[in-house]
């Protein structure tokens, strides 16, 4: 199933492709929702101190980044336009990753920054050297986040409306992002409908609550380093 699922992520995204600004309309404009929520999150930190603050900011960015990157590609579709797209959605998900797993082992401040930083240099440096490393990258930054999900489930159990929430919407905006595929069952090139589209919403909205319902976990954590 996994390298079912490898293979079908390096495929193209249904809507047809015009001349222009907008290449691809639909897929562009719903590209957006990502720079919508981290425009949101960063509204956010304000409203926290210290460590947690910078964390949002920085998620916040990331996400900002990751729907201009996602605008590029499907609009101007301009040389680097595929690279920025990839490596900004890549560092979100390496964000989670690191993030869970330094909060989960109570790795200081420090720490967690050096590791973020020093992996997001790799990734960024392999996908210069080969654009076609995004599958294989993508492939394990999943599981890593899945994976420091159950690490920090363990120290600090997590549930409500929040995670509910994003599992819900990484689930169908999985299913869209397959299901809308080239060639996919919902694929009609010319429609205003695409299953792409609705995965870069249900993607975007999947990991910013995501981020909001593990924040009890950091606070938490925050709280019984300084205390």
């Amino acid at each position: 199933m996994l390298l079912s699922l490898y293979a079908r992520i390096g495929e193209s995204d249904c809507e047809s492709i015009a001349s222009g600004v907008l290449a691809q309309p639909v897929n562009t404009l719903s590209s957006l929702a990502y720079s919508i929520v981290g425009i949101v999150i960063v509204g956010w930190a304000f409203r926290a101190n210290g460590q947690e603050r910078l964390v949002r900011i920085v998620f916040g960015v990331l996400m900002v980044a990751t729907g201009a990157g996602s605008v590029m590609f499907h609009g101007p579709q301009g040389q680097g336009s595929q690279f920025f797209h990839d490596v900004t959605f890549l560092l979100a998900l390496l964000f989670f990753a690191v993030l869970n797993t330094s909060t989960a082992l109570s790795w200081a401040q420090s720490r967690r920054w050096a590791a973020f930083g020093a992996a997001a240099i790799v990734i960024s440096g392999g996908l210069l050297l080969s654009s076609g490393a995004t599958n294989a990258v993508m492939v394990a930054l999943v599981v890593s986040v899945i994976g420091s999900d159950v690490a920090l489930h363990r120290i600090s159990p997590r549930g409500g409306w929040w995670y509910t929430t994003s599992l819900v919407a990484m689930t169908a905006a999985i299913a869209m992002f397959l299901l809308g595929r080239s060639g996919g069952p919902i694929c009609d090139p010319e429609s205003i409908f695409q299953g792409h589209a609705l995965w870069h919403v249900l993607g975007a909205v999947a990991l910013g609550t995501y981020f909001v319902a593990t924040t009890r976990s950091r606070l938490e954590t925050t709280m019984e380093e300084s205390s």
